[in-house]
């Protein structure tokens, strides 16, 4: 056919993209294939379109044919079961998937688009998930939440069958495989295809008459009180495993779980570090360090005493043994608190005082300070 206008074929302009070639064939493949074209053409139309293809969408071959008019291998004509079908690549396997899929649609359960018989077996629910906010406080005391949920329960009287054994068939159409085949002419020859059977939907049984408790349904919902508990330790992220309250199955098979997902609201004040707990810019009056006094410092566990010493300045850090969080095997962290040292408000009659009672102390702090900023360059 060295003489055929292949362009003119597809219906596309000498300039057309590799794209909009493809887009035409497939397009033609689909109007001129068996089951639409009833009067006898279609073979003849879909060799020709076919072999214009073959040509236009090969590099090689398209250059061959727009200076010579012609392509030694389009002579042979098309034909899936000689080299020239391999020559295709991916771009050729596309076109053979877009078109196989669009027609299987056509055999209802049959092909990709259909159940498998597989789907006749039992499966497991999907799990689904769910998140619960709890305050820094409830996460170190534990909390515990009252909830109803619903939960689906494989009907008790018929196994989840949907109906009772007396009740149900072998399917006679399949013999109970919940299989079936299926052919289909394509532009690429006879596909034979298994799918799950028409009349039984894959399950190889009949249902007769349905279950009086489930009505079908295969399952039984239920509202249940569930009581969710969060124990002290838990961070962030951490799961509660709720058995059984998620998707229901398939089949009679046993129903998901339910994830609650733990976030925990951030402290005013804490800041957590893995078990440790951190208070930054701890106030603290420098009278408390020059008297060495004990301050309070409130922990998650309760208020504890700290003493402080006169090495102490702003910006120490203390370590509070064991004033952190608990995990939950009952190891514990420590708190560190970071001092911002403050001076007191007193009335103008009380600095006086003070300063009488400090007339005979002195320190060099600033002049050190001068000194070394002087040495820098």
């Amino acid at each position: 056919m060295a003489n055929k206008d292949y362009y003119k074929i597809l219906g596309v302009d000498k300039k057309a993209s590799d794209q909009e070639i493809k887009a035409a064939y497939r397009k033609l493949a689909m109007k001129y294939h068996p089951d639409k074209l009833k009067d006898g053409t279609s073979d003849q139309k879909m060799q020709e379109i076919n072999e214009a293809y073959e040509v236009l969408s090969d590099p090689k071959k398209r250059d061959e044919y727009d200076r010579y008019g012609s392509v030694g291998s389009a002579n042979r004509g098309f034909n899936m079961n000689n080299a020239g079908f391999a020559d295709f690549g991916s771009g050729m396997q596309d076109i053979f998937n877009d078109i196989f899929s669009t027609f299987s649609a056509g055999f209802g359960s049959y092909g990709r688009g259909g159940r498998s018989s597989q789907s006749a077996m039992k499966q497991r629910g999907s799990d689904v998930y769910s998140n619960i906010v709890i305050t820094f406080g409830e996460s170190t005391t534990g909390v515990e939440f009252k909830e109803t949920l619903s939960k689906y329960e494989v009907c008790s009287k018929c196994s989840g069958k949907g109906a009772e054994s007396k009740n149900i068939k072998v399917c006679d159409k399949c013999h109970g495989s919940g299989k079936e085949v299926g052919r289909r002419k394509t532009p690429f020859g006879v596909v034979e295809m298994v799918g799950a059977c028409s009349k039984c939907d894959g399950l190889g049984e009949i249902i007769l008459t349905v279950c009086d408790m489930c009505k079908g349904a295969k399952y039984i919902k239920k509202e249940k009180q569930v009581t969710i508990k969060v124990s002290p330790g838990f961070i962030s992220g951490d799961k509660i495993k709720l058995p059984g309250y998620g998707k229901k199955g398939i089949n009679g098979g046993e129903p998901g779980d339910m994830y609650v997902v733990v976030s925990i609201k951030p402290h005013k004040y804490y800041v957590r570090e893995g078990l440790n707990l951190h208070i930054d810019n701890f106030p603290v009056s420098f009278l408390d360090i020059v008297k060495e006094n004990e301050v309070t410092v409130p922990t998650p566990s309760g208020l504890k005493a700290v003493k402080m010493k006169h090495s102490y300045n702003n910006g120490t850090k203390i370590k509070v043994k064991d004033g952190g969080m608990w995990d939950k095997n009952g190891n514990k962290g420590d708190l560190i608190i970071t001092l911002s040292v403050k001076v007191p408000d007193y009335s103008s009659h009380k600095f006086k005082d003070l300063a009488k009672v400090l007339d005979g102390f002195s320190d060099e702090v600033n002049k050190d300070y001068v000194d070394e900023f002087k040495k820098a360059k």
